[in-house]
């Protein structure tokens, strides 16, 4: 009976600590010039942190042994780090597009001979209209390894 109050404490425990720091996190991130979605990715990631350390102490006391648990998770994360690696590469890549801000919605930009209108910028695409009116998907990762071409400079802005 005892395990199961600590079990449920600990749960109730990992769940308020989780939400605390979201909105902490929040409110902080209200006072940096940070796009919206990088502060939400960040908030979420710190979240599910939380969370998972919160079930790693449930099965703690739950009795099992860790040990060959997290040798499994760590045997799986590197193969899943190599399976997605592109897909991380781009992801990261959208995270500092969007914190470095070379473009917004709306410029001109061209990279690798693709040249067109911002449409979107997300984590893991930037999307440009062509002149013909085609929608070109070009991986966030390209804007870290290739020169780009920002077409309408605005001075003002500057």
């Amino acid at each position: 009976m005892i395990q199961v109050i600590k079990i449920v404490l600990v749960l109730a425990i990992t769940y308020v600590s989780g939400k605390l720091i979201s909105k902490s996190l929040f409110k902080l991130f209200q006072k940096t010039p940070f796009p919206e979605n990088i502060k939400n990715v960040i908030v979420k990631i710190s979240k599910y942190i939380i969370y998972t350390i919160g079930i790693f102490v449930v099965i703690a006391f739950s009795g099992f042994d860790l040990t060959s648990l997290i040798v499994g998770l760590g045997a799986f994360s590197i193969a899943i780090s190599f399976a997605t690696s592109t897909i991380i590469q781009n992801l990261v890549s959208g995270l500092l597009v969007q914190a470095d801000r070379a473009f917004q919605i709306g410029d001109r930009i061209m990279i690798q001979g693709v040249e067109g209108k911002v449409v979107k910028i997300s984590v893991r695409t930037t999307v440009i209209e062509t002149k013909e009116g085609h929608w070109v998907y070009i991986p966030n990762a390209l804007f870290m390894t290739n020169l780009l071409t920002r077409k309408n400079l605005d001075e003002t802005k500057v």
